[in-house]
């Protein structure tokens, strides 16, 4: 697990090996290691047979991926915040002793250095990097909930002084080699063939008494009188982009402010002590939970046979979607061939592709050579030639499925047999393409979400004779583009789409009753969504709604979206289509910037009738989000009893990433456990809708104590 080799010239390496795993990750066993480890080169140190120690990896592309996740759960649910406190303070007790070590200690990143591995490398002397595209250094605790607990609080901004480790922190981004260089977590990036060699030659130059160069501190960093201005704006910003649904980031910034007062060990204590509060919170059991079922999706999919090399991809289609889908592809270092009628439409698509490319570029996390490298991956074409060594064939053609069928059709007789084609529909059943094919097993959906360069989920949709295989395969694609797939049943709508439509059907509803769409959005806004859900239809082309709309209306009747089709319809014939054209329920500049209230919307729309009361006031704002979001769970409740999906794991996944449901509430029907089902059931009969008869039933969505499933 960690091996200890000691070299000719008395430099210790401590080699990283979890075996069987694609990664390291610290675990109680690989800590019990390291402190083993840690006594030989302390044993080593006093004798004079060890000047100095490297600690490095042997899985390429990986470091140390942090803690085990894992374990957070068995502490969380405890309750325990005593327990959670011992657990970081035994974490922080071996690093600490990495950083009292008699000798000088270097951390060789070759890759992912995350969490508790850059608390690890923070503990060590000095850090140096592989100049790799893999490599990628952070704490991204904040993302589960939580702050740093095993001394990134501490030792990061001691490093780079307070406003670059907020920064970090409470973003949770990781940063490339040369980006960390230039704040200064590492003090050398070099290539990676060399780099255990120049670890070891910085070891020996540490320990000979040379220190590494580092960028000082920003200047409002450097005295006490400023440094409370750094706190202000960081737990400013911090709050404006979570509205104060989060306690982790206020929990971060007081452990830095605090801790850079006091010295290092005090400092520690109260980075544990708040960990441990933050740990045993519900906020961070669900984030926790939704981390676990991201990196358990699709899990279950194993190809029949292992690959020659990495898939092969084709894409019929070079426009948003089809351009969108072969950048990604190809910043993955996946070979794509895309296919489109004419030169112009070919040269859109290839714009998507450059600009995908020299954006990892500016971005750092590619040098200028491996990004030229990554935008030759694609080639275009105005035929199908080049797509019989295709292994994965994906249309993001037109939304009309005669048109998917012609296309199928062309695929097939110019692919081979083991050739899986795609469809990127977003509302037609694969079913319907099944019809004309010569070989069925191989056909599935492949939904991605716009836009495709942001949208973290795809819907893989099994048709009634797909093979596991394809299924394999397009969760192989998928997780190498860096998406978190969902395998779903061939059902109209598939599980986002379906469980939304009832969601902006209900606020086209309130629309018509009088309800002003700003105080709906901002309502929702309030409950968690990232925007409401005038706006998100704005996002989404009302075009294109309304035919989404029309196709569940015509499948499930008036509860699906029905009431909804005729305004958006009507809309987007006066214009009216949303971002893309300027102007939908808003108005907006060019750029995509949101202006205020479209003036046009209201003469599309009757005068509500009167009432006996008169007119009533709107209800509260949290009224009017459980009123919508009710629609959706029980939209939910209705896929589940039909065998949809056969796991609530797999709606909550779908939801949060597809939709951007508010994470700190754990996904659709965790939120709905929460509630109740009873509670749920009878507010939508007070509102004149049917509860699905899965919500007329008592228990819950997940077990009370539920852990993780492993296979969303």
């Amino acid at each position: 697990m960690i091996d200890l080799v000691i070299g000719k010239d008395k430099v210790a390496e401590a080699r990283f090996d979890a075996p069987g795993e694609k990664v390291n990750i610290l675990n109680v066993a690989s800590m019990a290691r390291l402190a083993e480890v840690l006594d030989a080169i302390e044993r080593g140190a006093r004798d004079g047979a060890i000047v100095g120690a490297i600690f490095t990896s042997a899985k390429p592309g990986v470091f140390l991926a942090g803690a085990d996740v894992k374990a957070f759960v068995a502490v969380a649910a405890s309750g325990d915040v005593a327990l959670a406190e011992a657990k970081a303070r035994e974490g922080q007790a071996l690093f600490s002793r990495i950083a009292a070590l008699p000798v000088p200690t270097v951390a060789a990143i070759n890759g992912a250095c995350l969490g508790g591995g850059l608390e690890l490398a923070l503990a060590c002397t000095a850090r140096i990097a592989a100049d790799a595209p893999e490599v990628s250094i952070g704490l991204p605790e904040v993302r589960l909930g939580l702050v740093p607990g095993w001394g990134g609080t501490q030792r990061l901004p001691r490093l780079i002084g307070p406003s670059r480790a907020l920064d970090l922190i409470l973003t949770g981004r990781a940063l490339p080699a040369r980006k960390a260089k230039s704040f200064g977590v590492v003090d050398r990036v070099v290539p990676v063939e060399g780099l255990d060699r120049a670890a070891r030659r910085l070891a020996l130059d540490l320990a000979a008494g040379q220190r590494p160069r580092r960028p000082r501190w920003n200047l409002l960093d450097r005295t006490p009188l400023t440094r409370p201005l750094v706190y202000r704006a960081a737990l400013r910003r911090a709050l404006a982009q979570t509205r104060g649904r989060y306690p982790a980031p206020p929990a971060a910034v007081a452990c830095v402010r605090e801790g850079l007062t006091r010295p290092i060990e005090e400092g520690l204590a109260l980075e544990a002590r708040r960990l441990s509060e933050l740990i045993v919170g519900d906020v961070s059991r669900n984030l926790v939970q939704i981390f676990l079922m991201s990196r358990a999706a699709g899990s279950g999919a194993k190809r029949s046979a292992a690959p020659a090399g990495p898939p092969r991809l084709g894409v019929i289609g070079a426009g948003t979607m089809g351009g969108g889908i072969a950048a990604v592809a190809a910043m993955a270092g996946i070979s794509v061939r895309m296919k489109d009628v004419d030169a112009e439409a070919l040269a859109r698509g290839m714009k998507q592709v450059h600009e995908a490319a020299r954006d990892a570029q500016r971005r750092g996390r590619l040098s200028e050579a491996e990004a030229t490298r990554r935008e030759a991956l694609v080639s275009a074409t105005t035929d199908l030639s080049g797509f019989a060594r295709c292994d994965l064939v994906v249309e993001a053609v037109v939304e009309d499925l005669e048109v998917k069928r012609a296309v199928l059709r062309d695929v097939e007789a110019a692919t081979p047999p083991t050739t899986v084609f795609a469809t990127n529909t977003s509302s037609l059943p694969v079913s319907g393409l099944i019809e004309v094919s010569s070989r069925p097993a191989r056909v599935i959906g492949l939904h991605f979400f716009n836009p495709v360069q942001k949208m973290p989920l795809v819907e893989i949709v099994r048709g009634p004779a797909t093979d596991p295989d394809a299924i394999a395969l397009a969760v192989e694609v998928a997780r190498r583009m860096g998406k978190t797939p969902v395998v779903v049943a061939d059902t109209p709508g598939f599980v986002v789409n379906r469980i939304l439509m009832p969601y902006l059907g209900g606020a086209v509803s309130m629309l018509r009753s009088g309800r002003d769409p700003v105080e709906v959005d901002e309502s929702l806004v309030r409950f968690g969504m990232p925007m409401g859900p005038f706006a998100l239809l704005d996002q989404i082309g009302l075009d294109v709604a309304a035919k989404v709309a029309g196709v569940l209306a015509s499948a499930f009747g008036g509860n699906n979206g029905a009431g909804s089709v005729d305004l958006l319809h009507a809309m987007a014939a006066a214009g009216l289509k949303g971002v893309k054209a300027g102007k939908g329920f808003y108005a907006y500049t060019p750029s995509g910037e949101k202006k205020g209230p479209s003036p046009e919307v209201a003469s599309l729309i009757p005068a509500p009738k009167a009432s006996g009361n008169g007119n009533r006031p709107a209800p509260p704002a949290d009224e009017t989000a459980d009123a919508l979001v009710d629609l959706m769970i029980n939209e939910a409740a209705a896929l589940l009893e039909q065998g949809a999906v056969d796991k609530p794991e797999v709606i909550d996944l779908a939801m949060v990433m597809g939709t951007g449901f508010p994470p700190f509430r754990g996904g659709l029907l965790r939120h709905a456990d929460a509630v109740g089902r009873d509670v749920i059931a009878s507010r939508l009969r007070a509102r004149g809708v049917q509860p699905a008869p899965l919500l007329e039933q008592k228990g819950r969505f997940y077990p009370v104590a539920s852990s993780v499933a492993t296979q969303p």
